[in-house]
């Protein structure tokens, strides 16, 4: 009696799309910097252009032929856009205001249009106080014609949290908030830039274990706040202390070139103190 042979299952073939290694890194990390970049008015869509140029410009000092000039065929690429978008991308000014002007939230709407509308400002300009809803000059209508297909109540749970408007008998008023003044500014990134260019060249020179010898760093503990303050204090001391210490040895002993200008190598030592506080539950509304 002949074997009847079941047929084979055909072999599975490896997926054809990347697998992306330490993509939860990657996504922490962008999840850290939109935590701070959305409260100052950032949006996916305009960081979305900046990472675009960004990732173009990167590619352009690789790609820069003999002549100086850009290979933007090269560029594309590399970034997989077009040539017309590499052109656009290299020759427009990303921080053009109108650009940015034109990608605004909901939020961001909703207050333009409260101090500039005629139908929701008082005769000398200033913004009216406004009923949270109704058919006349409510905060409801004002959000229908500048918050898109936002309900009104996210858009004032939103300037509720921010400081942005006052309540009082079913009304609202919009005042000044520092959260207002802070949108947009991102001054703030300039100090800690030079430790994170740092750290993301020394995790991609020195992969996997060997990034170690590179970067130190401690946890320490602390129960109460005057636990914290005693560790802060005595880490800002030491933190200078030795910052002083290797400028005054190191310093005598290094030749230093005749001619001021930027040394062919260096070294850069970077302390930073981040303290910790654990995030206390939020009550359900």
């Amino acid at each position: 009696m002949a074997t009847v042979q079941s047929p084979r299952k055909p072999k599975t073939e490896k997926s054809s799309r990347p697998q992306i290694r330490g993509a939860a890194g990657l996504q922490d990390l962008l999840t850290e910097l939109a935590s701070v970049l959305l409260p100052r008015g950032m949006t996916p869509k305009r960081f979305s252009e900046l990472a675009r140029s960004a990732f173009v410009q990167a590619a352009a000092d690789l790609s820069r032929l003999r002549n100086g000039r850009v290979n933007h065929s090269r560029v594309a690429a590399q970034t997989g856009l077009t040539r017309a978008d590499v052109k656009r991308l290299l020759w427009q000014n990303v921080f053009d205001t109108d650009t940015a002007g034109r990608d605004k939230t909901p939020v961001e709407s909703v207050i333009e249009g409260w101090r500039a509308d005629r139908a929701f400002v008082t005769r000398p300009g200033h913004p009216r106080r406004l009923r949270i809803s109704g058919s006349n000059a409510s905060f409801a209508r004002l959000v229908r014609k500048y918050g898109g297909d936002v309900p009104h109540r996210a858009v004032l749970d939103e300037l509720r949290r921010i400081g942005a408007v006052s309540d009082a008998n079913g009304s609202v008023l919009l005042r000044a908030s520092p959260h207002l003044s802070r949108r947009h500014n991102y001054a703030f990134l300039s100090p800690i830039l030079p430790a994170l260019i740092d750290g993301l060249r020394i995790a991609s020179k020195k992969p996997g274990p060997n990034v170690s010898s590179s970067i130190y760093r401690l946890s320490l503990a602390a129960e109460t706040e005057v636990d914290l303050a005693i560790v802060r204090d005595r880490c800002t001391s030491s933190a200078q202390s030795m910052l002083d210490g290797l400028a005054n040895s190191l310093g005598s002993q290094v030749t230093v070139p005749r001619r001021r200008r930027s040394p062919a190598y260096s070294l850069a030592v970077t302390i930073l103190l981040a303290e910790r506080r654990k995030k206390k539950a939020q009550r359900s509304r």
